[in-house]
């Protein structure tokens, strides 16, 4: 097990769909989990002060979803995986407080906001033995996409993605993730400004949630 980055990539274009070749010629993951992050109020770079709520989706091709996620704290990885992990973040600018996450279409955007808002971000990931990626090509961050959360029970959360990778990649798949009863700060964990506790060793420019 060794930490890596995912970096958050809060934005407000959304894009309109999928299109390309599918993710790692056809990843269908064998296994997964999804984390509730319960709401919280997170001063986020650029933004300041924001009302957030989140989720985790963790598609993989390993059935240990939950025990890395519980291992690592979302800040790394299994070693020889396939691994999509994506973040739905909603919430609201200036506002104190906010409801957790619900049904809905939370997409890709590319500017900063002022409102409400909702959002995802996602990055893919083939890893070797050491757990680094396989080559540039096998470390993806979103550039499009959607995922559409349609139920969230205390058990599963249920919807589809439309994600688009930065090399025209694609990963289209409708899921029932089961939960993974771990406890994690969201504030934390995705946008801290001076970086993770519990040590995922990154610069604090990296930890920041970047609004690009």
């Amino acid at each position: 097990m060794k930490y890596i980055a995912f970096v958050l990539v809060l934005s407000l274009f959304a894009g309109c769909g999928s299109s390309g070749d599918p993710v790692f010629d056809g990843f269908t993951p064998s296994g997964g989990a999804a984390v509730i992050f319960d709401p919280a109020v997170c001063d986020i770079a650029f933004v300041g002060s924001s009302a957030v709520a989140g989720i985790a989706l963790d598609f993989t091709d390993f059935g240990d979803s939950c025990d890395v996620i519980e291992e690592t704290s979302l800040c790394g990885n299994k070693a020889s995986s396939t691994r999509v992990l994506a973040f739905v973040l909603g919430g609201e600018v200036g506002a104190d407080s906010t409801e957790p996450l619900g049904p809905g279409k939370y997409a890709f955007m590319t500017e900063p906001p002022s409102g409400t808002f909702k959002t995802v971000t996602a990055q893919a990931v083939q890893a070797d033995a050491e757990c680094e990626p396989l080559s540039d090509d096998t470390n993806l961050d979103m550039s499009g996409g959607s995922v559409q959360i349609t139920d969230v029970t205390q058990n599963t959360v249920s919807g589809s993605t439309s994600i688009n990778f930065e090399n025209g990649k694609v990963f289209e798949y409708t899921f029932e993730l089961p939960i993974c009863d771990v406890t994690l700060g969201l504030c934390s964990r995705f946008l801290a400004l001076h970086g993770f506790p519990g040590g995922c060793g990154f610069q604090a420019a990296d930890l920041a949630l970047r609004l690009v």
